[in-house]
């Protein structure tokens, strides 16, 4: 890079490199909105606020520009006298730092806990190259040589990203993101069709003339650099300002998560969405398989299986794909239109229930809702996660992806739900903390387009720990929204406060903390006190809620379904099958309607995915699905319907299916043992039961497959006339 240069300090380069960057990926914004839309389109409040969020994440990718150079790029003076081997390391170190900078962002991207190490070698190569040897820089010509090819590097690969988003959007109608690796498999296939697509030769001039225009733009602005005239202490405390200011715009949020790729999806166009995404920041985020794929011989060779469970012919789609597409005729138990409110309940193993035989009796108020609605004493989810429990309550689909929760994945975003046969409902979803947890602004708001969020920052209550106000003031506030809502609507209501750290309020002065001795806790399924009080403390939250929810007119004509995200293995009674334990599957699962529905104890075994259509055939509401959901009211399930089960946190994963008195266990390599529920210890009865095994076995395994291929292949559908 060229040294003669005016005297500018170092500060003031970074500076106007950054809104240098922050301009020109604005600028290639613009250009994607008018070359797709047009500038008509600034007429559309949803517009502007995809610039505002684009803004943001250009900023974000800019900061992350910027911070290497930041780092690691000296002032351009004369080096200082330093031993010859300093010197001879110099390089070597700048090279290291800027490698370790570069695999940090890339593996951040994508899994923040496995960039840790990155993070930690480069704070530790930045120190030691700034002050380790000293001077190295734009002065000397290994500086020069380090930094313009890095600076070249990184120059190509951004116009050329943008060159393919802008290709990419054009022919699929989707940003650059990680799927468009998958034309690399046939690769030679996929670029004859660029070659006879596009105009490659004007591209590469394009490219080239870019290039070397910023690389002037770039040596003027990073030339005859120099230190702040200023005090000491006054130039680190300027120093160490700007450096967090690259931190926050990193982070681009003033909240406990950072901005996120599924705050775009709130848009209610497909276009506003893709006009806030940064395409290199989403091809970053997206380039990992997330869903593990599926094998569409193993879905079709358990269709057959699938198919004979919900009594329905094996058909192919419109696409010749295989299909569990069904019509649910509804099975009433109430006439109109009542509200819905949906709690769910965090963590809340049913082990640790009166209702489901705790001594210690730790929910009395659950107990009580439990014996006066429809109580489903033999429930399970699927998995051992929230999101991906989420995911399958809402969709009807276990989240059986491999890598990443399928919520965090954008390409799973459009899916059908149950909850659609209630599309003239006003929708609203509370959570005392960031609904940009696991990505699910994006799902919740994209599935839902007239969804209302309340989250962090519009509550009253203080907040208690990471996840916000506490439960009670969550669900007493979520009451009063309700309250002035219109019918009908239903409202989703997540709660969190019965997770670590285990926050008991000061300020909830009549809830009071019990104590007891270690061995009454061990016998009841509990670590500690703190557990157990939190428990406790939920069952109050929801007693809070439900003595002021009956005072309002609404109550009476309002269904409440109740049940809980997972389970947990902390303290678990029961030790039997491994890490398919059913203390992390079997919760509680109450629907609460005392002036609609007569109370009832249903035996059925019941997954999260029946929940909606349940909730559905009860309301008398015809269902059209495609997923793995059924009405567990319905006789016809009594003694048939199954549980399918799977590891969360061990890959490959094991399965396994509950059908009435028995559970199957399958091993990732196939091997399956058949056990009984009502023995202590367990017993492979595969040999005795040998029709029993293989025909739970082939079922296990199809909802497995099934799970994978409806991921991808569970769009919404049009609701029938």
């Amino acid at each position: 890079m060229d040294r003669s240069a005016p005297n500018r300090s170092k500060l003031l380069s970074m500076v106007l490199l950054l809104m240098a960057l922050a301009v020109v990926f604005n600028l290639a914004r613009l250009g994607f909105l008018t070359g797709f839309e047009g500038l008509r389109g600034l007429k559309d409040p949803d517009t502007w606020r995809g610039l505002y969020l684009g803004l943001k994440f250009d900023l974000r990718l800019a900061a992350i520009l910027v911070m290497p150079t930041w780092l690691l790029l000296g002032n351009g003076q004369a080096a200082p006298a330093v031993a010859p081997w300093r010197k001879a390391l110099a390089p070597w170190l700048l090279i290291l730092a800027l490698a370790c900078y570069v695999t940090l962002v890339l593996v951040a991207m994508v899994d923040d806990r496995a960039a840790q190490p990155f993070l930690l070698g480069f704070l530790v190569l930045v120190p030691a190259y700034r002050f380790g040897t000293p001077g190295h820089g734009l002065a000397q010509r290994s500086g020069r040589w380090i930094w313009g090819s890095f600076a070249t590097a990184l120059i190509v690969t951004l116009i050329f990203a943008y060159m393919v988003d802008a290709g990419s959007y054009g022919y699929i109608h989707t940003r650059l993101n990680g799927t468009l690796l998958m034309f690399l498999e046939n690769a030679r296939t996929s670029l004859r069709m660029m070659w006879e697509s596009y105009p490659f030769g004007r591209l590469a001039l394009a490219l080239i003339l870019l290039t070397l225009a910023s690389l002037w733009g770039l040596r003027r602005l990073v030339r005859g650099l120099r230190g702040l005239e200023l005090a000491p202490w006054a130039r680190r405390t300027v120093n160490v300002a700007f450096t967090f200011l690259l931190i926050a715009l990193m982070w681009a949020k003033w909240s406990a998560y950072p901005l996120r790729w599924s705050e775009a999806f709130e848009a209610k166009s497909s276009f506003h969405a893709h006009l806030a995404l940064n395409p290199v920041l989403f091809f970053l985020e997206t380039r990992r398989d997330m869903d593990g794929g599926f094998d569409l011989a193993q879905v079709k060779a358990t269709q057959p299986d699938l198919a004979a469970y919900f009594g329905i012919p094996v058909e192919t789609d419109d696409q010749g794909l295989p299909s569990l597409r069904r019509h649910q005729e509804p099975r009433p138990l109430v006439q109109g239109r009542p509200n819905i409110v949906l709690i769910q309940l965090e963590s809340l193993a049913g082990f640790k229930t009166g209702i489901l035989g705790n001594p210690l009796k730790p929910t009395p108020y659950l107990d009580g809702l439990a014996a006066r609605g429809i109580f489903f004493d033999r429930f399970y989810v699927a998995m051992e996660n929230t999101s991906r429990s989420m995911f399958a309550t809402l969709f009807g689909i276990p989240d059986v992806s491999s890598v990443e929760n399928a919520t965090r994945n954008p390409l799973l975003l459009d899916q059908h739900s149950a909850l659609s046969a209630f599309g003239d409902y006003r929708k609203s979803y509370f959570l005392g903390g960031s609904a940009n947890w696991a990505q699910m602004r994006g799902i919740l708001k994209n599935n839902f387009k007239d969804l209302k969020l309340y989250e962090e920052g519009f509550f009253k209550a203080p907040r208690v720990d990471v996840w916000g106000v506490c439960d009670a003031d969550l669900l007493l506030e979520a009451q009063g929204v309700l309250e002035k809502e219109s019918a009908p609507y239903w409202a989703y209501i997540q709660t969190s406060g019965n997770h670590p750290p285990f926050t008991i309020p000061g300020h909830l002065k009549d809830f009071q903390v019990e104590k007891r001795n270690r061995d009454e806790l061990e016998r009841a399924g509990f670590v500690d006190n703190e557990e157990y009080n939190a428990v406790r403390l939920m069952d109050y939250s929801l007693r809070k809620f439900f003595e002021r929810a009956e005072k309002s007119p609404a109550f009476a004509n309002t269904i409440y379904v109740l049940w809980a995200d997972h389970g947990i293995p902390r303290g678990m009674t029961d030790q039997r099958f491994g890490d398919l334990a059913l203390g992390i599957h079997h919760i509680p699962c109450v629907i609460y309607a005392p002036g609609l529905l007569k109370p009832q104890r249903v035996s059925t075994v019941g997954t999260q995915m029946d929940l909606l259509p349940t909730l559905v055939s009860l309301m008398g509401r015809p269902l059209e699905h495609q997923t793995l959901g059924k009405d567990l009211l319905n006789p016809a399930w009594n003694g048939q319907a199954a549980a399918f089960t799977f590891t969360t946190f061990r890959r490959p994963a094991r399965v396994g299916l509950l059908q009435g008195d028995w559970y199957v266990n399958v091993e990732p390599n196939g091997v399956s043992r058949l056990y009984r529920l009502d023995e202590a210890v367990p017993r492979d009865h595969g040999a005795e039961e040998p029709v029993r095994a293989q025909a739970m076995t082939r079922l296990g395994k199809g909802f497995h497959q099934w799970s994978k291929f409806l991921l991808s292949h569970n769009k919404p559908i049009a609701r029938r006339p």
